[in-house]
């Protein structure tokens, strides 16, 4: 048993510890050596290991042991983590601007500016000023536990520096620092792997590492910009006050007056990000007041009262050393350019994507030519222009191959199509691409069947498809080349695992329907959930999918002719019939959506509405967000099947087919009217 002095001793440890953490992890002013540092954690860790009682969930010696976990708890969220609505330029940002003023009716509204940290953001709750529980942000509604990992990163305190009574949830952003990106990359290299694109996928494969000695070995930090349970009256005293209870707050946010000071905020950062450390691909603007964000409530993923400004993408010039034909998922070849390597926003750029033949022909790329490059979104590379006026001699143009360059098959290209693609249907680069998106964590998410894994099974012939990974014995994973039992054991468990438990629509866009992306796939599964029930098998949803017609599939939110066209094709294909049928036989039961109920005499429950005009209250998408919390669905254009137009200034064609028809016709007044006594702010 402890005595009263090694209590005193151990919890005067803790204390300076904790203290040395929040000075360099979150003032970045270290008062102590890393020699003095060390000491302090060797004695505690002495201490607590010859009096086990006297360890704490808050100890800085728990930040890392805990079990490797084989997958993530799902964790829902108190409130949900919304997504940002984007601003690309000084004229929406004004007219974000213009929508806040006019709904608070003043002139003059002040603003924090805060830069948009690229990483991955999660969530953080705290019980009496204790770090309970972390979790990403998932869906948004269901994020993962990631408790264990977060632990081990010093910058998140597991106590805060004053108590705070109940429940509160910080959220903020994990990142990994540059000079941490490169190192990661360059040890990667050294082992044969693949490096990371960008420094948010190095983050978020750190932050979900199945053992958390793993993610502790990373160099990752972290800054909180939000809170839920703290009483303050607007979003710089939130930033104060995170702070000041020790967390770790970016530095470079502002409290402006207007657009203009706005604007003037977002220059200033972006002269400096490539001198920050860490990426970051814009500015986060929000309304200060929290009295005025409650005002402008929300729109169905968004607040009104923020928005992100994005920087514009990062050019670089460069010379094109060869065009290659690479094979996708679906057989469709895709050009890309190889490049001599030139840094792009901060990263080394090797490889830029020419998207399609039709693109190679506009640009007028050829080998040899010097280009123009950006990272689209300050991630995807692509070719901007060629620098034609800089060819000194007759270059050739560049051809789409005749046969694949993976296969040696047939490259076939259909008539109205812009796409070629390899004909072959046992072409490993397409069976290769399609296992890997399978098993990808936006679909079946299967933990440790990555590349080396894929290449392996397929050329030793155990899997010909995704639904042979379900096949797999154990013993034939052990005997592959760098699998040892426990690895082999974990990675069988986690393939056996994703039978059950997988949403409908994660394994919807598994099956890599062309056309068909999340969104999609996420609205085409609510469908079948509405006609199919809650307990339907995977067998009766391939067969509704089977017997749906064109016109049928086109009633969905977001499902046009092209989209409709590739589902029915998809389905009626023989070759895609025997890898579903051998999805079924290996028993997979997906989870169904919960229906979207439609909120009680809603005015647009089961019913088509179209805008035209201009919305002088709320942007397009806002005013669209708002009929589908309501049980519609809109459109863009006007038909018989259309039930409402909501008109405003300058309404043209839209008003009058709709007046030719008989439509029900309103303006925006009439609208928001409407709306407002169906809709509460959140």
């Amino acid at each position: 048993m402890a005595t009263r002095e090694v209590r005193r001793r151990a919890a005067e440890l803790r204390s300076a510890i904790e203290k040395a953490n929040y000075q360099y992890y979150v003032l970045d002013a270290p008062t102590i050596a890393d020699e003095q540092y060390d000491a302090l954690l060797r004695e505690l860790t002495e201490l607590e290991a010859q009096h086990p009682e006297l360890v704490t969930p808050d100890s800085s010696t728990q930040r890392v042991g805990a079990a490797p976990s084989e997958r993530f708890r799902p964790v829902r969220h108190a409130a949900p983590m919304l997504s940002l609505a984007n601003a690309f330029g000084e004229e929406e940002l004004r007219a974000f601007d213009q929508r806040v003023r006019k709904a608070l009716g003043r002139d003059a509204v002040d603003y924090v500016c805060e830069l948009k940290i690229d990483g991955l953001a999660v969530n953080l709750t705290y019980v009496d000023g204790r770090f309970g529980e972390g979790a990403t942000r998932g869906d948004g509604i269901t994020g993962e536990d990631i408790t264990a990992n977060l632990r081990t990163i010093r910058a998140i305190p597991l106590t805060l520096r004053e108590k705070v009574r109940g429940r509160i949830d910080v959220r903020g952003e994990v990142y990994l620092p540059l000079r941490s990106f490169e190192a990661t990359n360059a040890e990667r290299a050294a082992r044969g792997e693949a490096p990371f694109a960008n420094p948010r996928n190095a983050a978020a494969g750190a932050v979900r590492q199945a053992d958390p000695r793993k993610t502790a070995a990373r160099d990752l930090s972290v800054f909180m910009y939000s809170a839920a349970g703290l009483d303050v009256a607007s979003q710089h005293e939130l930033l104060a006050r995170l702070r000041d209870l020790g967390f770790r707050v970016n530095g470079d946010w502002r409290l402006v007056c207007g657009a203009d000071e706005v604007l003037a905020q977002i220059e200033r950062l972006h002269e400096k990000r490539h001198a920050l450390g860490y990426g970051t691909d814009g500015v986060v603007v929000k309304v200060d007041a929290v009295a005025d964000q409650e005002r402008l409530g929300y729109v169905a993923r968004s607040p009104r009262w923020a928005v992100a400004y994005k920087f514009p993408a990062e050019q670089a010039t460069t010379s094109v050393d060869d065009i290659k034909a690479y094979v996708g998922r679906t057989g469709v070849l895709t050009p890309v350019a190889w490049l001599a390597p030139v840094q792009v926003g901060g990263t080394t750029v090797r490889r830029a994507t020419l998207h399609n033949l039709d693109e190679v022909r506009r640009l007028d790329v050829r080998v040899g030519d010097r280009v123009v490059i950006q990272r689209a979104g300050d991630v995807i590379p692509e070719v901007v222009r060629a620098e034609h006026e800089l060819r000194e001699r007759d270059l050739p143009e560049w051809r789409m191959p005749a046969t694949c360059p993976e296969c040696g098959g047939p490259v076939e290209h259909r008539e109205g199509e812009v796409a070629y693609r390899c004909a072959n249907p046992t072409c490993p680069a397409k069976q290769g691409q399609r296992i890997g998106h399978f098993v990808s964590r936006g679909a079946m998410d299967i933990e440790g069947a990555g590349p080396a894994f894929l290449t392996q099974v397929q050329e030793k012939g155990l899997v010909s498809d995704p639904a042979d990974l379900f096949s797999l014995k154990l013993d034939e994973i052990v005997a592959l080349e760098r699998f040892a039992d426990k690895s082999a054991q974990n990675l069988y468990d986690r393939i056996q695992a994703a039978r059950t438990g997988r949403p409908l629509g994660r394994l919807l866009y598994a099956l890599g329907i062309p056309q068909v992306g999340e969104t999609t796939s996420e609205d085409l599964a609510r469908w079948l959930a509405d006609r199919l029930g809650p307990t339907a098998t995977l067998g009766a949803i391939f067969e509704r999918l089977r017997s749906a017609s064109e016109e049928e599939l086109q009633e969905i939110e977001g499902v046009g002719p092209v989209v409709a066209r590739s589902i029915v094709s998809y389905f009626a294909d023989e070759e895609e019939r025997a890898f579903l049928d051998k999805l079924v036989e290996a028993g997979i039961e997906p989870v169904m959506p919960e229906p979207r109920i439609a909120p009680e005499e809603s005015p647009f429950a089961g019913k088509t509405v179209v805008f035209t005009g201009t919305l002088e209250r709320r942007s397009r998408d806002e005013a669209e967000d708002i009929v589908h919390r309501l049980g519609g669905k809109t459109s863009g254009s006007v038909s018989k099947k259309t039930d409402l137009v909501v008109a405003g200034p300058g309404a043209g064609s839209k008003l009058e087919k709709a007046e030719q028809l008989g439509i029900k016709v309103v303006d925006e007044e009439t609208f928001e009217r409407l709306a407002s006594v169906h809709t509460a702010v959140r």
